[in-house]
């Protein structure tokens, strides 16, 4: 097998664990994530021992245009998650800090203490 079948092979597996993980993101599986995110570190550190000496670039450029594209893809995938998570953190604060709920007998009362969920019956 030459040094660049060797890549091509490398960009390939790379290639599926970034379709792989897209998935995840997409399907808010994160339980899953971790592990594809350490194969995918591991693949890249061996990809990163490759030098461009006796490698053909040519044939790479396609198979490493479609690998940045789902990088990018991912990327976007993960921030749209982080603002998600972050606006529904503030939304939750916000509820939390307004101490408006309803008494026992039904009445609305303005209480001092405030939660998420009401516990005491």
């Amino acid at each position: 097998m030459t040094k660049t079948e060797q890549v091509i092979d490398q960009l390939t597996q790379l290639k599926k664990l970034l379709e792989k993980e897209k998935a995840i993101l997409i399907n808010n599986q994160g339980s899953e994530l971790a592990q594809v995110l350490r194969e995918k570190e591991e693949l890249l550190v061996s990809l990163s021992a490759f030098s461009e000496e006796g490698v053909d670039l040519k044939q790479l450029s396609s198979l490493s245009r479609e690998v940045k594209a789902l990088q990018e893809t991912n990327l976007m995938l993960t921030e749209q998650s982080i603002r998600y998570t972050e606006t529904m953190l503030e939304h939750i604060k916000k509820s939390a800090k307004q101490n408006h709920t309803y008494s026992k007998k039904g009445t609305f009362d303005q209480t001092k203490k405030s939660a998420l969920v009401d516990q005491s019956l």
